[in-house]
């Protein structure tokens, strides 16, 4: 998280709505910052644990990000041989 980020809407309640809406980053996110602020409120540590309760693994996230990284690497290398074949074809013509 960025510090020059605003928090003006970093409040519980918000957090709520991002969890509600199934954003369990950005809750979990707000709730981090909410607790540096007041960290004896076990409220807030049962909020967060219960919203990162509900993130998947970090593995299985890192394998979802790399798998789709190789398929925009392949979409890239087929998009560029594709552009070098229909330039060859109107030089041709």
């Amino acid at each position: 998280m960025e510090s020059t980020q605003d928090k003006t809407f970093y409040t519980v309640t918000m957090a709520r709505v991002y969890a509600d809406q199934g954003r369990y980053e950005q809750a979990a996110r707000i709730y981090r910052y909410l607790l540096d602020q007041t960290p004896d409120r076990s409220d807030l540590r049962q909020a967060l644990e219960a919203v990162t309760s509900m993130l998947p693994a970090s593995p299985g996230r890192w394998h979802d990000i790399s798998g789709l990284i190789e398929r925009w690497v392949r979409l890239m290398v087929r998009q560029n041989a594709l552009r070098r074949l229909q330039q060859c074809r109107f030089k041709k013509q």
